[in-house]
């Protein structure tokens, strides 16, 4: 599972994606909306797995979110934010099968969030 946590954490950094509120217009909070989708598939797929690293999804939540700060989050230079890929992104993530998930798999559309 920390081979799985650390691909995870290293496609949502790139893709710009995180973990939080609803409000997907701020990079900041779909990063922490991603990190909390995914936080919720994990332990709907593997509970105790997920369990046993992280406690809790609130934990787990907290634990892959946190560096979900506006600085963070940011596109690189030269693209920009858009919160509709990033929504989708979101999206794609909460209905990626549990064998994608458990292989690390991120969804396509989240290599599109920023442009």
């Amino acid at each position: 599972m920390n081979r799985l946590t650390f691909t995870l954490v290293l496609a949502v950094a790139i893709a710009g994606c995180g973990s939080g509120n609803n409000d997907n217009s701020d990079p900041a909070a779909a990063c922490k909306n991603v990190f909390s989708t995914l936080c919720n598939k994990l332990f709907q797929c593997n509970a105790s797995g997920a369990a046993q690293v992280y406690g809790s999804v609130s934990a787990c939540t907290s634990n892959l979110g946190a560096g979900c700060s506006s600085g963070n989050a940011s596109c690189p230079s030269g693209t920009s934010y858009n919160a509709g890929n990033a929504t989708t992104c979101i999206n794609d993530y909460g209905n990626e099968s549990c064998s994608d998930i458990m292989s690390g798999v991120s969804p396509a559309s989240c290599s599109h969030v920023c442009q």
